[in-house]
């Protein structure tokens, strides 16, 4: 990572947040995206005590602005080498319940400004002949929950984004992977003020039975070093591929 610009978005918290730690911990110039400004500033100073250094930079990616910011890091910067895109919400709602305005806003931050912020990072990459771009996925593509329609829906486009970028992007040396996270503790496993991965029905259903092999829930830095890993030069022939981080879930299915 040394000497190697990286943007990653939704970076003030969770596995935004550990990612953008570890990379600058490894030399990289990290710029913080997220739309919470404090939280992003804050964040950037935690990460600029590393070896590396980091910049915030306050964007609702979900409207519309994420092409102009990744543009404007390349321009401030001078280069861009790494995106990881990370920012998501998640709507704890029924399709039942769920208004068009809810549907359409999950999908403008996990899927729309997925795809924006890699054709705007890849013109940048171009520039100085390649680059990597990292999706945070979700065990969600192919597994889900009640409730969870819009956040699953828009994961398992996200998996499928990753491998069209992956074969249009190739001719310009920018290789395109995603890294599918299973159930993480960070701030978006906390709904209505209860953390799930630590109630009784999460704790029975899917640490006492044995459904997560290794019976507990993931940590940030767990799924942040899968990110630094297809991130690195070492990897610039692996491409349009998924790194599962689920503790074991998907194969007990």
């Amino acid at each position: 990572m040394e000497g190697k610009v990286a943007i990653i978005t939704g970076a003030a918290s969770g596995i935004g947040r550990a990612t953008a730690r570890l990379f600058a911990h490894e030399g990289a110039y990290v710029a913080v995206l997220d739309r919470n400004g404090a939280a992003a500033r804050e964040a950037a100073a935690e990460v600029g005590e590393t070896r590396g250094a980091a910049l915030a930079w306050e964007v609702d990616l979900s409207g519309g602005a994420a092409e102009a910011a990744v543009q404007e890091v390349g321009r401030q910067v001078g280069r861009l080498d790494i995106l990881v895109n990370n920012a998501a919400t998640y709507l704890l709602r029924s399709f039942d319940e769920i208004t068009r305005e809810e549907w359409q806003q999950v999908l403008d931050t996990n899927l729309t400004a997925y795809f924006l912020c890699a054709r705007s990072a890849a013109r940048e990459m171009r520039k100085q002949g390649g680059g990597s771009i990292v999706n945070i996925c979700s065990v969600h593509r192919v597994i889900s929950e009640p409730n969870s329609g819009a956040y699953a829906a828009s994961k398992g486009a996200v998996a499928q984004l990753t491998r069209n970028l992956a074969i249009e992007f190739a001719p310009h040396n920018i290789v395109v992977n995603s890294v599918s996270p299973g159930f993480i503790r960070t701030p978006m496993s906390i709904v209505d003020g209860v953390d799930e991965t630590s109630t009784p029905r999460f704790i029975d259903y899917y640490i006492n039975s044995g459904r997560i092999p290794l019976r507990r829930a993931g940590l940030p830095e767990e799924v942040a070093v899968a990110a630094l890993f297809l991130a690195s030069r070492e990897c610039g022939y692996l491409t349009g591929a998924e790194l599962v981080v689920d503790g074991g879930l998907t194969t007990t299915l």
